[in-house]
């Protein structure tokens, strides 16, 4: 990524990819931008963008800002020194809210709630290939097969468990963590997954 910059120092243009520019009377092909190196660039106004994502979180749980540009002789991100170049940044990301919340009679689902939909789904997802278990058994008495008796319960309790956990989050970070696996073999994560069916 690079950007142009004018006499003042100011980010007049972002360029994602290789672009085609003009610098005073003269066009430059767009090869300029991944050939040449940054002193040649600098000749013509343009600059190499360090991202500075330090304050960018998961959209899934924060609404970010816009990313500024701003162009600096000097500067340190990441624990690394630049020189001449511009740096894109975001401000402090807000959370989301955590609960439901309701306006002019429309009501918005929380994290938390949507959290709970998505296990509730996956819960469903995983019981519905044995459903018939439990149909053949309401029809003709067939009863269901131990394991399959017991994996389905497990996943009932499971779910449940999940709820309780979700529900009890007070913080964003909170419920962020419950999706973190650890270093263990095999990982870890605090919120429980549900368990294999027998046929796994």
């Amino acid at each position: 990524m690079w950007a142009s910059i004018d006499t003042d120092n100011k980010v007049t243009k972002v360029y994602t990819k290789p672009t085609a520019i003009t610098y005073g009377d003269v066009n430059y092909p767009s090869n300029v931008m991944s050939s040449w190196s940054n002193t040649e660039l600098a000749t013509i106004g343009v600059y190499p963008v360090v991202e500075d994502s330090s304050n960018y979180e998961d959209p899934a749980y924060y609404y970010n800002t816009g990313e500024t540009f701003t162009y600096y002789n000097s500067v340190s991100v990441g624990g690394t020194t630049y020189t001449k170049t511009v740096v894109g940044a975001y401000g402090t990301a807000n959370p989301k809210p955590l609960n439901d919340t309701t306006t002019d009679g429309v009501t918005t689902p929380g994290l938390k709630s949507n959290a709970i939909s998505a296990q509730n789904s996956q819960a469903y997802t995983l019981l519905q290939p044995s459903d018939w278990y439990v149909v053949r058994k309401s029809e003709n008495g067939t009863a269901i097969p131990t394991d399959w008796d017991n994996w389905r319960e497990s996943i009932r309790t499971t779910y449940q468990s999940q709820v309780t956990m979700i529900n009890s989050c007070t913080t964003v970070p909170e419920l962020q963590a419950l999706y973190v696996y650890n270093d263990a073999t095999p990982p870890v994560r605090p919120l429980p997954v549900f368990p294999p069916s027998p046929s796994s």
